[in-house]
């Protein structure tokens, strides 16, 4: 038998896109052998991929892996640092007698707007229909 990588081409590509019977036929033809060894020299050319895939998918996962555990040490360190950051300033904030208002200052802004919004909808509404 011969080599696995020893194939043509354009027999090889065949391989790859799964057209096994005329990758079979191809080489049997080029080569002048039986159907049944050009069989079993694609088969183990097929194997040679599958184990060049999986090597290729488990150094994917294992680079993943890594960089996910490292995005998960970042992430949780952000978020102490985050709830450190927010505790110390309201008890600052507390320290100096600040009081939280009781309406946001963004809902204030969305109330003006808003109110905006329906005074000129009222507007053009009496100015169209009268």
């Amino acid at each position: 038998m011969s080599k696995t990588n020893n194939l043509p081409k354009h027999i090889a590509q065949m391989v790859e896109k799964n057209n096994l019977v005329l990758a079979i036929k191809e080489l049997a033809a080029e080569r002048n052998i039986s159907m049944s060894e050009a069989k079993t020299i694609i088969d183990d050319y097929e194997q040679h991929l599958k184990q060049k895939q999986a090597k290729k998918v488990q150094a994917i996962s294992d680079k993943q892996h890594s960089t996910s555990k490292a995005k998960t040490i970042k992430a949780n360190t952000r978020q102490v640092n985050q709830n450190r950051l927010i505790s110390s300033v309201d008890n600052r904030l507390d320290n100096m007698g600040y009081q939280k208002p009781m309406i946001p200052y963004w809902m204030k802004r969305l109330l003006i707007i808003l109110l905006v919004c329906c005074i000129l909808i009222i507007l053009f509404y009496w100015k169209f229909v009268k």
